[in-house]
């Protein structure tokens, strides 16, 4: 098959454009799997994993990690909470397993007692803080 020629060399067939390409996309492949590795690590002693978000000014998001059902992010996610141990994502209520509980707190995160995001502790609670409304129909 005939080659172009172009300024500065020869120019490339079809053919060969293609096997590049396919080289390129195998390449970038492998560096997606490998940054998937980074992003996703397990919390150990279970099958979950979680990847951490750092926090937004501009979106108001407090740093927080994602929990999901299996390793490397796969099996959908289980819940995510913020660094202040709330529930982010609309997870705000729900009990983690304590082994999830003490792994983030080992990372700095304040989880309650209770391993319940978001949950109220009583004796935390001062009258100045809260209003009390009571709706009528």
């Amino acid at each position: 098959m005939p080659k172009l020629i172009r300024e500065g060399g020869p120019m490339k067939t079809f053919k060969e454009f293609l096997r590049e390409s396919a080289d390129k996309d195998n390449a970038f492949r492998e560096r997606v799997l490998l940054f998937e590795h980074e992003v996703y690590k397990r919390i150990p002693g279970t099958q979950n994993s979680f990847r951490s978000d750092s926090g937004n000014t501009n979106t108001m998001t407090l740093r927080h990690s994602h929990v999901y059902a299996k390793p490397k992010g796969r099996g959908g996610e289980v819940y995510a909470v913020n660094i202040d141990g709330s529930g982010h994502d609309g997870s705000s209520g729900m009990a983690i397993p304590a082994r999830h509980a003490d792994f983030f707190r080992s990372k700095g995160y304040t989880i309650p007692e209770t391993n319940i995001l978001e949950s109220l502790d009583p004796d935390s609670l001062q009258e100045d803080q809260f209003t009390l409304v009571v709706l009528q129909e």
